[in-house]
């Protein structure tokens, strides 16, 4: 994949990290079953793609900093088509249940989207045509009531509805989480660069919890697998806090985890380990850093794994991870012990985002974005 300018675009990867790996220098193994990407994707018009993650069946959705959300498929690499969320940069997606989508933006608002039939007509439209479905008019109309905004956007093709906005923060929201999103009033819980992390019902919009600590610059959120109470965030202030839902919005424990600001946080499916990347700009200083979650926050291990900033990270089984960085390498890492298993590089450019999606007929796939 060689981009066709100096505009961010995207890349699509079958994750093989247990099968079809090649041998590669030292103990590490390349992963993937072919030398390259199968396609180059179409690119979005964004110089950088902060963000995406999966949705259903093979399509991802990759957010755009000029407040576009952009949908693709995996299966039959394509673009299938996009429309404008916010007036700012998109900064964080999460997929939700019944085809529901969140978007936080820079804009200091978070939206919740309906996209299933959308998303369902721009796979037929481009099924029938090959072509890739675009916003080119809107009309909106907005009705406030006392604890929230609803907004109806009306595409010339289809409807994308965002029915509850939420609006309360005062800079970028950096981060956001669904406590339990089977629940039947689940909780949202974000994060901001105003130093707050906030709960909200994700039902009404209604703001519930409010927490500011001085310097919070919130980087990361991820609640912990198995608890619908107890979130993991990240922050530039150093610290990796664990926040307790159950009453109020308190933070359970706090522990220093520099020299280097964690800017990526994923937990393990057991509800073990948050696992964290760091920013730097050097072997020593890009560490992949695991800490105990069962008894409090324990770092028990930091380990360099890249030579540029780990801009993302997931996990993607039992016992593994996948990590991308501004080195342009995507590195699968064994957990918990922090060790680089598996390595694809150097792709076309830095890589700003990642998304997985766990397929079980042939592992984990994923989409990743480059800058330049």
């Amino acid at each position: 994949l060689k981009p066709s300018s100096s505009q961010g675009h995207v890349a699509t990867k079958v994750a093989a990290i247990a099968m079809g790996c090649k041998q590669s220098r030292g103990s590490v193994t390349e992963f993937g079953t072919q030398s390259k990407p199968s396609k180059k994707l179409p690119r979005p018009v964004d110089d950088v793609l902060p963000h995406c993650c999966g949705l259903i069946q093979d399509r991802f959705a990759v957010a755009g900093v000029d407040g576009s959300v952009f949908f693709y498929s995996s299966d039959s690499p394509c673009l299938l088509g996009s429309f404008r969320a916010h007036s700012s940069a998109v900064n964080h997606l999460l997929h939700l249940p019944y085809d529901k989508l969140l978007t936080a933006s820079a804009d200091s608002t978070v939206r919740l989207w309906q996209v299933g039939a959308w998303l369902q007509t721009a796979s037929d439209n481009h099924a029938v045509t090959g072509g890739v479905a675009q916003t080119t008019q809107t009309t909106q109309t907005t009705v406030t009531t006392q604890s929230t905004q609803r907004t109806q956007i009306t595409q010339t093709t289809q409807t994308t509805q965002t029915f509850t906005i939420f609006e309360g923060h005062q800079m970028s929201v950096s981060a956001i989480d669904v406590l339990d999103p089977t629940d039947g009033s689940p909780k949202m819980f974000t994060g901001s660069r105003d130093c707050s992390v906030r709960l909200w019902d994700l039902a009404t919009g209604e703001e519930l919890f409010k927490n500011k600590i001085l310097r919070n610059v919130v980087t990361a959120v991820r609640r912990l697998p198995g608890s619908s109470s107890v979130v993991a965030q990240a922050s530039e202030d150093l610290q990796l806090r664990l926040w307790d839902t159950r009453a109020g919005l308190n933070t359970a424990h706090a522990l220093h985890a520099g020299p280097n600001q964690l800017i990526c946080l994923d937990v393990s499916d057991d509800g073990f380990y948050a696992v964290c990347g760091s920013k730097g700009f050097s072997r020593e200083n890009c560490e992949v850093k695991v800490f105990d979650v069962r008894t409090g926050l324990r770092q028990i291990v930091a380990t360099p794994c890249a030579d540029q900033t780990i801009e993302a990270l997931s996990v993607v089984g039992a016992d593994r991870c996948i990590i991308a960085g501004k080195d342009s390498f995507v590195r699968c890492i064994s957990l918990p012990e922090a060790q680089v298993v598996a390595e694809r590089g150097p792709g076309p450019g830095c890589y700003t985002a990642l998304g997985v999606q766990r397929q079980p007929d042939r592992g984990p796939v994923a989409l990743l974005a480059t800058a330049g």
